[in-house]
């Protein structure tokens, strides 16, 4: 299946590329940085590493949504509601970098999931790591308009 069948983000704002493996407690996705990636700076040429936390949240996006898939319910928007300790070992993700996005299920209750996640360069050199938490709610329009709490 595409990545396209896991998470609802389409380009230009789906920043994940491939998923490179997934299984019940984790996924790893792939992000190239070209001159035509969202939020390419030509100035840093590069990526600024603060992007790297959506990176980790759209791969865990599509943990959740393998996830939907396995329980038979519809892929739908999930939010990120916080992140721990996101540390960037340096400022950039530098031009023509292959990455390894990780993020591994940590704990799940109901709607909320907590991962730990880091992204390294495809040799396994560390760019950057967090913890942060997910929800998804059973009925996203309903939350979206303030119904759900």
């Amino acid at each position: 299946m595409k990545i396209d069948d896991y998470i609802p983000h389409r380009p230009p704002m789906r920043l994940i590329e491939e998923l490179v493996e997934g299984g019940e407690d984790g996924v790893s996705t792939r992000v190239m940085i070209r001159r035509d990636s969202t939020f390419f700076n030509e100035q840093l040429k590069g990526v600024p590493a603060w992007v790297g936390l959506e990176y980790m949240a759209q791969t865990a996006a599509v943990w959740v949504g393998m996830d939907d898939l396995r329980h038979q319910r519809p892929v739908e928007l999930g939010f990120l509601v916080s992140a721990r300790q996101y540390q960037a070992k340096q400022p950039v993700f530098p031009l023509d970098s292959r990455l390894i996005v990780t993020v591994k299920r940590q704990f799940g209750e109901d709607a909320i999931v907590v991962f730990n996640g880091d992204i390294r360069a495809e040799n396994g050199e560390e760019f950057a790591s967090a913890h942060f938490t997910a929800y998804r709610p059973d009925d996203v329009n309903a939350y979206l308009r303030g119904e759900i709490r």
